[in-house]
């Protein structure tokens, strides 16, 4: 069995990026204040998220605080407005140039 250790991806252009942006999710959690946006990562295996490892960088989406707390606590049931936030991040990140 090859149990070779998965290497994650980061990239702080991605993560940096949502620093001052509007929040993709939108949630009832909403604060709408740019000024607590962040890179919220997936909690998915699937994306790379395992024990004590955040999901890949290019997995998540651009988050107010009440949103990211809302999304890591579970209170976020509809999962698709976590793939709509998904998009309007990845849109986002081709718009400013650090998605080709």
């Amino acid at each position: 069995m090859n149990l070779t250790k998965r290497i994650p991806y980061r990239n702080k252009k991605i993560t940096n990026a949502a620093k001052g942006e509007e929040c993709t999710l939108n949630s009832e959690y909403c604060n709408y204040n740019s000024e607590t946006s962040v890179f919220c990562h997936l909690n998915e295996s699937y994306a790379g998220k395992g024990t004590s490892q955040k999901a890949d960088d290019c997995a998540g989406f651009i988050g107010c605080s009440g949103c990211h707390a809302a999304f890591d606590s579970n209170k976020i049931k509809d999962y698709w407005i976590v793939l709509r936030a998904y998009y309007r991040t990845i849109r986002c990140l081709i718009d400013k140039g650090i998605l080709k």
